[in-house]
This record gives C-alpha cells, structure tokens and sequence, in this order.
C-alpha cells in the first residue's frame, strides 16, 4: 500500500470492509495502521526483530516514543491470550509501549488485566476508535497521549470512552483574584460592563515587558492553535492551564459583544461569566456570537487564550487561540510539550521571533489627562492592615472626546504610536491602574491620566492606562494620618 497526500484513513477502512478474504483483510489492514502511523510522522518497520523469536506486526518510532503494534480485524473481540501474546514481545524489547487494536474491541477480562499490569503498558484501541479518526473526531497522538497518560497514572485502560467522561471530570479550583469593581459605594463585584464592541482588548493592572532583559532582541512567540472546541472544551484548557500552574490570580479578562464589553480579574471569574452568554445576548443590539481575551502572566512572558463563540446554546468555538509571548526561548521547554499534550496539541507548535517591542508607551494630549469623573474604583485588599486600597479607577473614555478623532486623523507627530489604541473609541469607559495605591475612605481625590502603555499577542491586545493621585486638599487635617501607600 502507497502512501500519498491523499490518502484518507476512513476511504481506506471502508475499502477493507468489503473484503471477503480474512486473510487477505488482515494483510491490508496492518499497511492501513503502519499509513496511519507514518502520517503522524512516525517511522514504521514491518514485522519487526525486535521482539524475536516472537513475530509482532509493527514497530512505529517518533521520538522518544516506540510503540510495538499488533493489528486484530476479526470476528472476535481480543482476549486474554492475545493480550499476554503482546506481552511476552514486550518482554523481548526496551523501551517499548504495546499498542493493541481489535476492530471487534476487547473483552472484560482483557480490559481489567491491562488496567492491572502497568508495569509493561498496553494500549487498547477499538474499531470504533480507529474509525474516530477516519472522521477527524480526534488525532492519533493525542489519542495515545491520553491513553498513555490514563494507564500509567490512574490504572484506567481507556477503550471507546465517551465524550460526556471527559467533560465530568472534576475541574480543579481556578484562582480567584481579591480586586474586586465598586460602583457609588455600592457591593464590591468581579465583573464590570459597559458600552463598547468587539476588538479582543483586555485592560491590565501592571504589564510584563518581555524586553526587559540585559540582552538585546525582541522575544519570541508560540501560537498554539486549539481543535474545536465548546464552551466547556474552552472552560477544560482553562482547568489545564491552572493545574499545571499557568494560571494565576492575576490573570485579566474581557468578553465583547457588538453592543457592550465585560471586563474582569481572575480564572475563577471568567469560568463563571462564560456560560452566562443569554444574559448578554438579551439586549435587542446583541450579536450572534461573542468573542473573549483572557490574558495570563507566566514564567518567562505572558499569554492570551482567545476565541469566538456563538450566542446560543451551540457553544461551539471557532478560532481558539493559545498565543504566548517569551522573553526568549526556554531551555527547558518540557512544561510546554506537557501542556500542549495536555490540551490535544501534539504537533505543528513552533517558536516565531517578534518583530516589535512587548510594550508601547503612548502619551496622551493634555486635555485628556484631568479626570472629572470616576464612574467606579477598583479595591484590593491588604490582608496585613485589613484595609481596602484603590488600585485603580473606570473612568469616562477620553478617546470618545471628537477632539481626539482630530487628533487620530491629522497624525498629529506629538500621539507617537497610536496602533495600540485603534479601537478604543467605541468604549464607553476605560480601566485605569494607579501607579500608587491609595486608602479607600472617605478623603477626597483628584486624578490625572498619565500616560497608556499597550501590548500584543498574536490574537489579543492589552492596554494599561496609568492615573496618579492627590489630595484634593494638601492642606487638610486628615491627611496625617494617611499609612505608607502601597506600590502598584
């Protein structure tokens, strides 16, 4: 059998079952499995020495990984002879993963033998599984990683598992930010919403500049492009993500409709604003579907996991994107293959120097830096002292102001490099960061926009409005007893 560009794994099943002759069947059946192999770029030898005296099917290699195939398409399922036939091979060689594949499946007793005897590990594969593949509803490496994986640490021999199994899997605790929004003294929330439209543009409380390094050089990026996936597919990666400790409390977020924008601090707080979609789907302006930026710091850099989901109860996502930034390329880059492994992400991942600073500083024109107004205060808390600080304010958006667009339009040499702010017109406020922490009571505050630094992902932006504060009154009696402010 010829391997070729177009060759197709459910074609070629369905030829096989047309096939009187089982001999003949069996024959063709294992270049089918050793085709299927080399298109996962794995080396595949035929009846193989290496399990001498015994014969085996194949031996395929990638790697670090080896896998000694035996191929069943017969009227019986596999059983316990068959299981201890593959066994006695494995005996024979090193380093080796058995891999069994029986289009009529495996019996009882063959499933919980595997289960027991990790300590030479089997893979089990059904004709169901097999003809999964056929149809793209999965890829063979993360087929095997997640078969590998269950054996060796939970002693479970995975055979025709169902969908909804691994969605029930408990998710681990995600992490909760302490920054909550309060709005005219009211209850403080995690989540804020206003006026806007999609863009992809989350609102950081302190930034990760990449280039901050003794080295010259811009970082690198790794794009991870994700399979389909739902909503709860999405929620699964975010769960990924925490229990391999990417995911920390100071992750930020946005979800954006064509009519409004939800921003928010911490995973625990995007996994719970998610599946709310109807809520913002309500308004007669909605969409029909909704995009979301979820920006995470990490050792090394910073990441964004971004996508678009429909509206409705068919959550299924489309464009998913995993985009890191790194001050360089790790040496070590074994917690980056376990994550993508992790995730269903076994290939065509590749590291990409950028071609732009991480952070831009944008200085804005004087009439935009007094703020007027502040339409809620972003708290957190000092578990030391007990007290709540601001660490920054949601303000009216000054960019609205037609003076800007003037500005925008005349190119006017002074705005420097506006690339980061395009778009930000069509938001109704912004989300500042104080570049000094102040107590929340009941003293009175005057504020002024200094200046906004943005960054990039591949697929998500991030923009830092910086304020600072005074007293409105330096001379006011109270102010003596104000505690040393924290740092931003």
């Amino acid at each position: 059998m010829t391997f070729g560009s177009d060759w197709d794994l459910g074609e070629q099943l369905k030829a096989l079952d047309q096939v009187a002759d089982a001999h003949g069947r069996g024959l063709r059946f294992e270049g089918v499995i050793a085709d299927l192999f080399r298109a996962n770029r794995f080396e595949v030898r035929a009846s193989p020495g290496i399990a001498r005296p015994r014969q085996t099917d194949l031996l395929a290699v990638r790697g670090s990984d080896r896998y000694l195939i035996e191929c069943k398409w017969r009227s019986s399922k596999a059983d316990m002879d068959d299981i201890d036939g593959l066994r006695a091979r494995l005996r024979r060689t090193f380093g080796a993963t058995g891999l069994m594949i029986s289009m009529e499946g495996f019996s009882g007793t063959a499933i919980s033998d595997v289960s027991i005897h990790r300590d030479q590990p089997i893979l089990l594969m059904s004709g169901a599984e097999l003809r999964s593949l056929g149809m793209r509803h999965s890829s063979l490496l993360d087929m095997l990683w997640r078969k590998r994986e269950a054996l060796l640490t939970d002693g479970r021999a995975i055979v025709d598992e169902p969908d909804q199994h691994r969605r029930t899997v408990q998710r681990p605790a995600l992490p909760e930010s302490p920054v909550r929004f309060v709005i005219g003294g009211g209850e403080p929330a995690s989540t804020i919403g206003f006026a806007g439209h999609y863009g992809q543009v989350a609102f950081a409380r302190e930034l990760h500049d990449i280039d901050w390094v003794p080295a010259s050089g811009n970082g690198v990026t790794l794009d991870v492009s994700l399979p389909a996936l739902t909503e709860d597919g999405i929620l699964d990666v975010l769960a990924k993500l925490a229990d391999l400790g990417w995911a920390s409390p100071d992750a930020y977020w946005s979800i954006q409709q064509t009519h409004a924008v939800w921003h928010g601090f911490g995973a625990a707080a995007f996994a719970d604003a998610l599946p709310d979609w109807s809520t913002r789907a309500a308004a007669d302006e909605a969409h029909d579907s909704e995009e979301f930026c979820y920006i995470d710091r990490c050792a090394g850099g910073f990441y964004s996991l971004t996508a678009t989901l429909p509206a409705h109860e068919y959550r299924w996502a489309r464009s998913v994107v995993l985009s890191f930034q790194f001050q360089g390329i790790p040496l070590d880059t074994s917690p980056l293959l376990q994550l993508c492994h992790a995730i269903g992400v076994h290939d065509e991942v590749y590291f990409r120097p950028r071609d732009e600073k991480s952070v831009n500083r944008i200085q804005l024109p004087a009439w935009t830096r007094p703020i007027e107004a502040v339409h809620a205060l972003v708290t957190v808390p000092d578990p030391i002292l007990g007290r709540d600080f601001v660490s920054g304010l949601v303000i009216p958006n000054p960019l609205r102001d037609p003076r800007w667009r003037d500005k925008r339009q005349g190119h006017d040499p002074d705005l420097g490099p506006l690339d980061g702010l395009y778009g930000l017109e069509e938001l109704e406020y912004l989300i500042c960061s104080l570049s000094d922490f102040h107590l929340a009571d009941d003293r009175t505050y005057t504020y002024r926009l200094k200046y906004v630094e943005t960054a990039r992902t591949s697929e998500g932006r991030i923009v830092l409005p910086k304020a600072h504060w005074e007293y409105a009154d330096e001379n006011e009696d109270n102010q003596q007893e104000a505690i040393p402010l924290l740092r931003a």
